[in-house]
């Protein structure tokens, strides 16, 4: 029997390879997929085979060419694949992306740089439009384990060049974007438990920084700073008359509270931080005539 079996696969037709440099539509044996557009080509689009007939299958789809103008874009076949978001447009080389059919929906995994790009043009109320989730549910409880839903990191042992970053957030609103409501490129939420925390434990933060600087390391008078903030742009004036360095709302004024609110003296107010464990306040004025 196993020889049979044996037999039988060596007659089966090889996976197939392709490169297009246009326009394809992959058939379900299409497994490895490698396309490049480029100036000669122009952007090309690169069709998934139908969902129901490639049930069980994986397909590496991995751009070898590409940039923003000469993109190459996948999509499912007539629409066939349920909760199909949009189109992925790829504009580099190495971005790419696994694509595996369970007869109803393709699933999707990026491969090579993580690279994958989504359009939606939804207007639906009350729908939030994401492009990757990570989710970490703890469910074991512990005084001594650690938790991280996501860690990005950088490495570098020799000069980098203009700036480094880990990550980088950035909302673009082009000509005519805007928001109703409000727009943070950076969103953090810390919900704290409906019941008592036991004996008060632990510091919760909504940003933590850390700055480390080794016994070996010799600055030489380089600038360091836990924040650092830039305005830029061609109307970058308009940003004197109408920025904030904070926008804190929700906090009412109290006598040694976060915000308090006072007026006896020539200081219109305070705000609470704290520096080394001890408690200090920074005085506020609601007049630039403030000495």
């Amino acid at each position: 029997m196993l020889e049979d079996r044996a037999a039988q696969h060596d007659k089966q037709v090889v996976d197939k390879f392709h490169n297009p440099e246009a326009d394809y539509e992959m058939t379900t044996r299409d497994y490895i997929v490698r396309p490049s557009a480029d100036d000669d080509s122009g952007a090309i689009t690169i069709t998934l085979p139908p969902v129901a007939e490639a049930k069980g299958r994986f397909y590496s789809i991995l751009i070898r060419d590409a940039d923003g103008t000469n993109t190459v874009t996948v999509e499912d076949n007539n629409d066939d694949s349920e909760n199909w978001a949009a189109d992925i447009p790829f504009d580099g080389p190495n971005e790419g992306a696994v694509f595996y059919s369970d007869g109803l929906k393709w699933a999707i995994t990026p491969l090579g740089i993580r690279g994958v790009s989504f359009t939606s043009a939804r207007t639906d109320a009350g729908t939030v439009i994401r492009c990757d989730v990570a989710q970490l549910i703890l469910t074991g409880a512990s005084a001594t384990n650690m938790a991280e839903a996501v860690r990005y990191s950088l490495f570098s042992n020799v000069r980098v060049g203009a700036w480094a970053n880990a990550i980088v957030g950035v909302i673009d609103f082009s000509t005519a974007g805007y928001v109703t409501g409000l727009a943070g490129v950076v969103c953090a939420e810390l919900d704290m438990p409906g019941g008592a925390v036991p004996g008060g434990s632990g510091t919760y933060w909504l940003f933590e920084g850390e700055l480390n600087l080794p016994t070996s390391y010799v600055g030489g008078g380089v600038p360091l700073a836990l924040m650092g903030l830039n305005v830029w742009g061609a109307e970058k004036a308009q940003f004197d008359s109408a920025g904030f360095l904070f926008d804190i709302t929700g906090v009412t004024s109290g006598d040694g509270d976060f915000f308090y609110d006072h007026t006896a003296n020539a200081a219109d107010g305070f705000l609470k931080c704290r520096i080394n464990g001890a408690t200090y306040y920074i005085v506020l004025s609601d007049d630039t005539a403030f000495a």
